[in-house]
């Protein structure tokens, strides 16, 4: 059996004291246990949280146990679930049992048989999250979640992924914007011994500070204005598992001190709470910024930086790949033409076009011109013609009058000029140029406010 402290307990009850009294007999047996007093919040807590074990009271007011279960298992197929009740027929235990409870255990609960229960519910959903963690971590080994490619930096990188993922620490994934920084993070979290618990991303250029605080750390009961009742944090949801920092070098200075805080100390306080709450995860973070030079200018903090920066694995950008733009194409063929059954092909000039452009948006800009090109070609084979009229000049799209010459600039001009670029080509259409680039349509706002904000033109 592993650490109890590890084993995550939905109990759910509309009756307040059960609810206590089995939600302290469990938590001094050294479970964590989530409590909810009604069939409504347990969904709710059921869709933002991971947990081993559901125990819920069959009749309730709004949602009956029956429907919690279907909806744990619906979320979760590995989990268990104890229907208790003091509705004690046959009729009903053979129906729950038959609907895939673990078993029935009729009231007054005793309290000596429901922890019996309770270690053999979670054993059996430990060895099936056990099993399937093997079973990813084979078919990750196989390549199936690695990159694509066989260039020398990026043979480097799946070892370097599969070294690091069996350890413990923290790792910076650095690499411009489509280069496939949460593919690498997804991949180390499938390879490591977390697997079986929740990989988490959070986006660090989607929330403003108030409310990434709010989701990362939870509330308390009534801790401010339409707050509710007491809600576990993102970072709490995910204990035992992984989380990734996506885009961390737009974090806030005040935010980063508060995370600084949780990585040195492993606990948080929910707002409005006062009580330490430990935790287990492994952070990962990413970003497409130089972050020593954020560190010179003052907009990340160094001591979080030197955090977060335990281990570094930094993905080259397409253009110094070049030799892998062949596997790439074949590979986002097949994905494509999957759907409808259609099978084509790319012609030697076209396919020279694509290997004559330097992709400022990297893989995903490459998977989003075939995906176009697949989706206007009527012959069995995309030709020249059918790829972006900028291929076609065999050089990279550009702005009038900005410099093409990416050697000279920074990373961070690089991007405001492919971004730019984007927005132009989708006419303004912020939603759309977003899904092109590959980031949400807040984080593409807060990029187009801060160009303004420097004196550039955004249209």
């Amino acid at each position: 059996m592993s650490d109890k402290k590890n084993i995550a307990i939905l109990l759910v009850d509309d009756e307040e004291i059960n609810v206590q009294n089995v939600g302290h007999f469990l938590e001094h047996q050294g479970f964590l246990v989530t409590t909810a007093t009604s069939g409504n919040e347990a969904l709710g807590l059921l869709a933002q949280s991971h947990f081993d074990l559901v125990i819920t009271d069959l009749k309730m007011g709004d949602v009956d146990g029956v429907q919690v279960m279907k909806s744990a298992k619906e979320l979760h197929p590995e989990i268990e679930v104890i229907i208790v009740t003091g509705y004690a027929t046959v009729n009903s235990a053979v129906d729950a049992m038959a609907q895939g409870a673990f078993y029935y255990l009729p009231k007054p609960i005793k309290l000596k048989e429901l922890h019996t229960l309770v270690l053999r519910a979670t054993e059996k959903t430990l060895l099936r999250r056990e099993i399937s963690r093997l079973k990813r971590r084979i078919e990750a080994q196989r390549g199936t979640t690695q990159f694509i490619g066989q260039n020398p930096a990026i043979l480097a990188l799946k070892d370097s992924i599969a070294h690091f993922a069996q350890l413990n620490c923290n790792v910076l994934i650095t690499g411009e914007t489509g280069t496939g920084k949460e593919l690498v993070a997804r991949t180390i979290y499938e390879l490591s011994p977390r697997a079986d618990k929740r990989f988490l991303p959070i986006n660090c250029g989607a929330m403003s500070e108030e409310l990434m605080v709010n989701e990362l750390f939870g509330h308390e009961k009534d801790a401010y204005t339409d707050a509710g009742g007491q809600r576990n944090g993102l970072l709490e949801s995910a204990n035992g598992g992984v989380v990734l920092f996506d885009e961390i070098g737009e974090m806030a200075l005040s935010m980063q001190v508060k995370l600084l805080r949780v990585l040195q100390e492993k606990k948080i306080i929910r707002v409005g709470g006062t009580k330490e709450i430990p935790i287990d995860v492994r952070l990962l973070a990413a970003t497409n910024r130089d972050l020593k030079e954020e560190v010179e200018k003052g907009t990340f903090r160094q001591d979080l930086y030197y955090r977060l920066n335990v281990i570094n694995l930094h993905i080259p950008p397409l253009r110094e790949r070049k030799d892998d733009i062949p596997l790439l194409v074949n590979y986002f063929l097949a994905k494509f033409s999957q759907p409808n059954g259609t099978n084509k092909n790319v012609s030697p000039e076209a396919l020279t076009r694509l290997q004559d452009y330097d992709y400022p948006g990297n893989a995903r800009e490459l998977e989003n011109i075939i995906e176009r090109s697949l989706a206007i070609c009527d012959d069995s084979e995309i030709q020249a013609h059918h790829l972006p009229t900028d291929l076609c000049k065999s050089q990279p799209f550009h702005l009038p009058g900005i410099q093409t010459d990416r050697v000279n600039k920074s990373l961070e001009e690089n991007e405001r000029e492919y971004i730019l670029s984007v927005l132009k080509s989708a006419d303004g259409n912020k939603t759309k140029a977003a899904k092109i680039i590959g980031i949400d349509r807040v984080s593409l706002w807060r990029k187009l406010k801060k160009y303004e904000k420097n004196g550039v033109d955004v249209g």
